[in-house]
């Protein structure tokens, strides 16, 4: 079954590269077709400008259900392949792959690890009071 699925994954990659590269030698004057990849790659980069970064307290939280075991679905391959902006809590993230690994293992982490684990989420839950702060001294002036 695996073996199958694989074949049938690789053979659809396959198609979606040879596609384009057949239609331009079967339909040379079909211009239009080629409107397709220009929407693709627009919705591709719109969609890497406009997504959001996680706040403070929800990487917090993120990490802490990853840490504890309590996640479900694609919880880690989120995780892992999240691109954030925002340059602190990048690196906050990057810290807490350093000192885990990869979060799907970090349930049977050892304690000083667990305790590294930790503090980055205080950190990032600290980050969140700070600039809450921040927000709410803007609104007062």
């Amino acid at each position: 079954m695996k073996k199958a699925a694989k074949f049938v994954s690789g053979l659809g990659c396959l198609v979606a590269v040879l596609a384009p590269l057949l239609a331009v030698l079967l339909y040379p004057r079909a211009n239009w077709l080629f409107a397709f990849v220009l929407v693709g790659i627009a919705v591709l980069v719109l969609n890497r400008l406009l997504v959001k970064d996680p706040t403070p307290q929800a990487l917090a939280d993120e990490i802490e259900r990853l840490s504890t075991g309590n996640h479900i679905g694609w919880d880690v391959d989120d995780f892992e392949h999240r691109s954030i902006r925002d340059p602190q809590l990048r690196e906050l993230r990057r810290r807490s792959m350093e000192v885990g690994g990869c979060p799907e293992e970090w349930v049977r982490l050892e304690e000083g690890q667990k305790h590294q684990l930790r503090e980055i989420i205080r950190n990032l839950r600290e980050l969140r009071d700070e600039r809450d702060a921040a927000t709410g001294q803007r609104r007062a002036n």
